[in-house]
Parts: structure tokens; sequence; C-alpha cells
């Protein structure tokens, strides 16, 4: 079977199924014990763990392994900052959580870079439970207020952005890859729009800007949840 195209049948039933899968974690993670939460969360980071493992054993497996396979996507990443925070949390791993991880993944649901794979392949089925899992365990800290960030620390994901873009940058331009979406936006998504309207030399620049109007919404959105 081929792939299929952003919110045809397909992609919608996918969202309306993670949906639904949200509602149901947040649910129970509400009414579980505080141990049985942190086993949750242990749970989620090894199976995004295993995920990412067995991706890479089916890339070599099927000779398809090649410079774009390494994770090193935001998404990718968001593995590392998981752990980071299941093992030993503080409040920059908060922050990368909620100014990264979680926008990152919604944004790549609802726009998926992997339309090309054939539906009902391992890889087509990877990415969308791969990403729901990463947005599920934000979500479910931020429902019960166990995510301790403000505005105020977005400079720590900034950090984090200018220790780690420029290595990236380094790799796709080394091995002309498009990590990070860095090099050219995805078609058919708002990169792809910010593209077109600021050029190639304004790209960087505009999505800067885009990611900050992001972090104020969802710092705004959760202060109106605190209050």
């Amino acid at each position: 079977m081929n792939g299929f195209t952003i919110f045809d049948s397909v992609h919608l039933t996918w969202l309306i199924g993670i949906c639904l899968f949200f509602i149901i974690s947040l649910y129970f993670y509400h009414y579980i014990s505080p141990k049985q939460q942190q086993l949750f969360q242990k749970m989620i980071f090894w199976l995004l763990l295993f995920l990412e493992l067995a991706k890479q054993l089916y890339l070599v497996s099927t000779n398809q392994y090649s410079y774009w396979s390494p994770p090193l996507h935001l998404c990718g990443l968001g593995i590392l900052i998981i752990g980071w925070h299941v093992y030993v949390p503080s409040r920059t791993s908060a922050t990368l959580l909620f100014t990264l991880t979680l926008p990152g993944a919604a944004i790549a649901l609802i726009f998926p870079g992997w339309t090309a794979d054939a539906v009902g392949s391992f890889l087509h089925i990877h990415s969308f439970v791969f990403h729901a899992l990463l947005i599920v365990f934000v979500l479910v800290l931020v429902r019960e207020r166990q995510l301790q960030t403000d505005f105020k620390d977005c400079w720590r994901a900034v950090v984090f952005l200018a220790l780690t873009v420029p290595i990236i940058y380094a790799y796709n331009a080394a091995f002309n890859t498009n990590f990070m979406f860095l090099n050219k936006p995805v078609e058919n998504t708002p990169l792809q729009w910010l593209f077109d309207a600021f050029g190639a030399s304004g790209y960087l620049v505009s999505l800067a800007g885009v990611i900050f109007v992001i972090w104020v919404v969802l710092y705004f959105v959760k202060g109106l949840k605190r209050d």
C-alpha cells in the first residue's frame, strides 16, 4: 500500500486514535499513586528507547541505513531529554520538554514528514506511536502540575539550541541531510510557508520567531491552567 497525504482519512484516523490515547492516559495517570506515576514515566522512556533501537535495527536489516538514520531530529533528541527528566529531573529538563519536545512532536503529528512510508508499514506505525508517546509524557506532567518551568526559563532552551543546532547544521552540510529541518522545510507544511515568504536567507530567522511565538502561547496557556 502506498503512503498517505496530510489530513486524509488515514492521517485523521491516526490523530483521532491518538487523541483518545491522550485522554485515557491523562485519566489513568491522574488516579494512580505517585510511585506508579514514576513507573509510568519510566515505562514511556524505555518504550521510546526500545522503539528507536528497533527502528535502527530495522533500517540496518533492510539495507536502508544511511546518513539520515541517526535520531538527530528534535524528537529523536527528545528521548534523551525524557530519560534525563525521569532519572535526574531538573528545571532545565522540564523546560526542554515543554518548549521543544511537546511542540516539536505535536507539529510532527499534524504535519508528518513520513507520508511517503507505506501505510501499515513498520516505519509508518513507528512514527505515529513514537511521537504520540513523546507528547503524552509531557501532557501528563503538565496536567498534574509536575513540570516546573516558567517563561523566564526559556533561556535554557535557547542555550540548548545554541549548543545543538550548529552541530546538526554541520552534519547536514557534511552529509546532505536535513535534520531539524534547518536546511529546507517539509513540503506542504507551515515551514514551507515560511521558506516561501522569507526565502532561504530569512528561513532560519523566521523559524526562530515562530518558535518564540509558540513559547509565548504555551506558557500563557500553562499560566491559565495554574490560575
